[in-house]
């Protein structure tokens, strides 16, 4: 009796060491590179895509870049949308990509195949307002980090203790 005990013991030890440490669920992870802060975790809808909106810098029309989660959890872009061609944005499109001209007047690359282990961002201080756009839904990043910051981007596993210890979850499925 003695011996199950301790088996038992063991056991349920073990199971609960696995469904605690072990990462399971897949994240849009979040974290600073240039300040101390802790990572922000954003669920990803069930067809593992994302967007990032921002305000160009120079021209001032709004961008948006699609991403998805790959199956080697690392980050396509697939889409660029925006508004003018001026400095700092494509004129046509590349390779395989499709360029065109929406009905409200934008340009949209798609067909993209660029392929990234992450993204590093430095969140605008004035103008830029960048946004996490996850199923409709905009999160301001300077909501979560500080404006000037630099983030990386990138898709990582958590185990249900990384998303206990004082990490921010948000959108989670």
């Amino acid at each position: 009796m003695k011996k199950f005990s301790f088996m038992g013991a063991i056991l349920l030890i073990l199971c609960v060491g696995i469904i605690l440490f072990i990462p399971l669920q897949t994240f849009l992870v979040i974290e600073p590179r240039s300040t101390t802060g802790d990572p922000v975790l954003f669920g990803l809808p069930e067809d593992h895509s994302f967007s990032v909106r921002y305000t160009h810098s120079i021209h001032l029309s709004e961008v948006e870049e699609f991403y998805h989660q790959t199956s080697s959890n690392q980050i396509q872009q697939t889409q660029l949308l925006y508004e003018d061609t001026a400095i700092g944005m494509p004129a046509n499109a590349e390779g395989n990509e499709t360029f065109e001209v929406t009905k409200e007047g934008k340009y949209l690359i798609s067909n993209m195949d660029k392929v990234f282990p992450f993204i590093d961002i430095r969140i605008g201080q004035v103008v830029a307002n960048h946004r996490l756009v996850i199923n409709g839904k905009e999160y301001p990043l300077a909501d979560y980090f500080d404006k000037g910051s630099v983030v990386r981007v990138q898709i990582m596993k958590q185990s249900l203790y990384d998303q206990w210890k004082g990490v921010t979850v948000v959108g989670k499925r």
